[in-house]
């Protein structure tokens, strides 16, 4: 970092940052938003703001993460104190995660081309990295059903794939043709919500 900058202003600077790029992100998208914008605002020039980011896909994909880490603590809680049955339960955590992401400001771009440009710009080792948190995040979410007396009887792996497809498949929602997409979630979600728990 530079000199200039003391840990307090590089703490501000990352957090003002961050603060810009949700915005900026939830209004263009990641491929529209530029630099200079988010530099800008927290008076830096476009070279500084590589000390603190690799690139503007980094920034957001820290954003990202922070919203899947809050999102997950939520979905964890809610197995616990939910006492309807297990595959209702699930049915309902399912459309909160879905209708949770696609409302929220900062995806309100993140269409299938949005995903792709995005995950091309992002090092392998950062997505990989990426998915070992959902893995490991799908083990703590079986834990959280066996916890509550329910026996999620696949992998972590395999329960992370299954919900990243809910959310691929979200993503093509204008390919489907009008009419026919919430009658596709609403299968999708209730056979998933069958194949990972059962009502006991």
């Amino acid at each position: 970092m530079p000199k200039g900058f003391t840990e307090r202003e590089k703490a501000l600077i990352r957090a003002g940052l961050l603060e810009k790029g949700r915005e900026l992100f939830a209004t263009y998208g990641v491929r529209k938003t530029n630099v200079e914008d988010l530099t800008r605002s927290v008076s830096i020039s476009k070279g500084a703001f590589y000390l603190f980011f690799d690139s503007k896909e980094e920034l957001f994909f820290e954003l990202l993460e922070q919203f899947e880490a809050d999102f997950q603590v939520m979905l964890i809680e809610h197995i616990a104190r939910d006492s309807t049955p297990p595959r209702e339960r699930m049915r309902a955590l399912l459309r909160e995660a879905l209708s949770t992401w696609k409302h929220n400001a900062l995806f309100t771009h993140f269409s299938r081309e949005e995903y792709e440009y995005l995950f091309r710009k992002l090092p392998p080792e950062t997505l990989q990295a990426h998915q070992g948190k959902d893995d490991a995040f799908a083990a703590e979410f079986a834990a959280a059903w066996r916890q509550a007396g329910v026996v999620i009887d696949c992998t972590p792996s395999l329960v992370s794939g299954l919900i990243r497809a809910l959310f691929f498949v979200s993503m093509h929602e204008e390919e489907f043709g009008e009419g026919i997409y919430p009658n596709v979630i609403d299968v999708y979600i209730d056979l998933l919500s069958g194949y990972l728990v059962h009502d006991v």
